[in-house]
């Protein structure tokens, strides 16, 4: 992907499929979608890696590939300096998407 698709470009829906592809990024959607967090507010990304301080295989994978794929494409907006992630002006776009991946996922586990 390379970066924001235009309006009138017809691959955006793939674009944003692309963008789902990954557990870890739909994830991080799910966590901002959640009802108990504000959509104005802002959550800390350390919450999605372990709390020792040390750099993990995860914390670097999030920081360097999808904390910034989701940024880039809107869905979040991302500040290392701060280490916080909020809902993107594109937000409203996957919300659709979350939720039907969410009932899939729930009618595949059994629940």
């Amino acid at each position: 992907m390379t970066g924001r698709p235009n309006d009138d470009s017809g691959d955006s829906l793939n674009d944003l499929f692309e963008v789902l592809s990954h557990e870890y990024r739909r994830y991080v959607l799910w966590v901002l979608a959640d009802p108990d967090n504000r959509a104005d507010e802002a959550i800390d990304t350390t919450q999605f890696t372990g709390p020792d301080g040390e750099p993990d295989i995860l914390q670097l994978e999030l920081r360097h590939n999808h904390f910034p794929k989701l940024d880039d494409y809107g869905l979040v907006d991302w500040d290392p300096d701060a280490e916080t992630l909020s809902r993107g002006p594109r937000f409203e776009e996957v919300e659709p998407f979350l939720e039907v991946i969410d009932d899939d996922s729930d009618e595949t586990s059994g629940e």
